[in-house]
């Protein structure tokens, strides 16, 4: 697909450093977490934290524990997990393709199970999940049914994450291809394939308000319009493994560094406004809860909530 217009930002202003407003001690690395009022977070060693935006650890439940080949138990990893549009029901993907539902302090076992490894999962309606793998392949997962109805493949390179818009209509994949492929999640459609920023991998992905972000192995974090005919491009000093936009798309964040802070930018006018110090392990996810507050995790024990000035 051509671009019609090509933004290149190349960033010149420094902005002040924010140190966290919060931290939440966690007993092991957070690897996915969602923001819905409050954060839902599942950790490496199979906890799934409930967190009040005041940092408060609310409820603490864990998976059920697997044999692993040599008949030793162990707790699966939180692979990736998102709450349901009315924030009734939780739905956990582990380390063995599994999906696990928690619901009215009930663990609720489901039917789904993949030999390939989860990268995301996220509600589309109280009762459809969509599942994002590996292999390539986005799976249409319905609660109620308890089965698989639809599946879809994002071309033939291994993907690594999804992002819905706020009205999750629509759905955002990405991969090693470096292509972000927007569906429409009901009619399980590929709308777009969108190119051009990124030249390799891409790590992280979010939609906001009529925009793509993503975090590339390229160095390269890309702004991308839906409609995939402009792009902004921001250069990073490493390998940028995670990125995000406000909730208006005002605002952007990405680890651009291998110092694993996080770097704001304002949007419009392409100019960096801050850093945020406070990470000490490479960053994993980042999510806005506003216009002026985010969320991080990084590959250590903890979760950070921070607020811009």
């Amino acid at each position: 697909m051509k671009l019609l217009v090509t933004l290149i930002c190349v960033v010149t202003l420094w902005g002040t450093t924010i140190t966290p407003k919060m931290i939440v001690k966690t007993s092991s690395p957070v690897l996915d977490f969602v923001v819905h009022d409050m954060i839902w977070a599942g950790t490496d060693n199979g906890e799934i934290l409930k967190i009040g935006l005041n940092g408060k650890i609310l409820s603490t439940q864990k998976l059920d524990p697997i044999k692993n080949s040599f008949g030793e138990k162990l707790i699966p990893k939180v692979m990736s997990l998102d709450i349901s549009p009315d924030q009734q029901t939780l739905a956990v993907a582990t380390e063995e393709g599994k999906i696990v539902l928690f619901k009215d302090g009930k663990k609720i076992p489901t039917s789904f199970h993949t030999y390939s490894v989860i990268k995301k999962i996220g509600f589309v309606s109280e009762t459809t999940v969509l599942v994002t793998l590996l292999s390539n392949e986005i799976l249409w997962f319905d609660l109620q049914l308890n089965k698989t109805l639809k599946t879809l493949s994002a071309g033939t390179s291994p993907l690594s994450d999804m992002a819905l818009s706020k009205d999750r209509k629509y759905a955002a994949v990405a991969g090693e291809a470096g292509i972000v492929t927007l569906i429409d999640t009901h009619s399980m459609k590929i709308l777009r394939n969108i190119q051009g920023g990124n030249v390799d991998n891409i790590y992280k992905i979010d939609l906001q308000n009529g925009f793509i972000v993503t975090a590339g192995q390229d160095r390269r974090a890309i702004i991308y319009s839906l409609d995939g005919k402009r792009y902004t491009r921001y250069y990073g000093t490493f390998l940028i493994y995670s990125a995000a936009m406000s909730p208006n798309a005002t605002r952007m964040a990405a680890a651009m560094d291998e110092d694993n802070m996080i770097s704001l930018f304002d949007v419009a006018k392409q100019s960096k406004i801050a850093y945020a110090k406070g990470h000490n392990a490479t960053l994993n996810r980042i999510v806005f809860i506003n216009e002026k507050r985010f969320v991080s995790s990084a590959d250590e024990n903890k979760i950070i909530i921070w607020e811009l000035p």
